[in-house]
């Protein structure tokens, strides 16, 4: 295995283009890009060096995760999340927290309109990094435990609603791979 760290995004995908084309043509190949367009453009990229290729399959990495996570067990009915519906999921629960007066270094800014989008964006980032809201809850300072509020307001709002956003999604595509339900 080689691993190739670069500042030059041009660099990594010269030294993949070069990898990818040392390889036979008929080679099954798995490209995992950040988005599917750039999964295709460097599969192009491999196809136009090789003159042919044939089992070259490209994913966004939320795309593998996907696939990975519609292994779990069909009786589990969750549908997956948007950004809108992160949005309003984010928007309900500062709703309810200064309904129910929880807010103390938010409250100033609670009510402005970019605060839900800014508040999905927060929560999306702390629940990819798997962060939980007791762990935030035990600091002493009020912007951490404001969070730790909202968090665990959206997460319930997500575990009620039956919505699988996409670090649960990434989650679940991890405890599959985990548990050998993948290729």
């Amino acid at each position: 295995m080689r691993i190739i760290t670069s500042t030059s995004a041009a660099a990594r995908l010269e030294a993949a283009r070069e990898f990818l084309g040392g390889r036979p043509p008929s080679t099954e190949i798995v490209i995992v890009a950040a988005s599917r367009g750039a999964a295709d453009d460097l599969a192009r990229a491999v196809a136009r060096r090789a003159g042919a290729t044939f089992g070259i399959a490209r994913f966004s990495l939320t795309e593998l995760a996907a696939g990975a996570a519609a292994m779990r067990v069909a009786d589990v009915r969750h549908v997956p999340g948007t950004q809108a519906g992160a949005e309003a999921i984010a928007a309900r629960a500062v709703f309810d927290a200064r309904a129910a007066g929880e807010l103390g270094y938010f409250e100033p800014v609670a009510s402005m309109p970019g605060f839900p989008k800014a508040l999905a964006r927060t929560l999306h980032e702390l629940r990819l990094a798997g962060i939980r809201p007791a762990s935030l809850a035990r600091t002493n300072d009020q912007g951490p435990t404001d969070l730790a509020s909202l968090l665990a307001r959206v997460e319930e709002q997500l575990d009620r609603a039956a919505v699988d956003d996409r670090a649960a999604l990434f989650r679940i595509a991890a405890e599959a791979c985990r548990a050998g339900r993948v290729r």
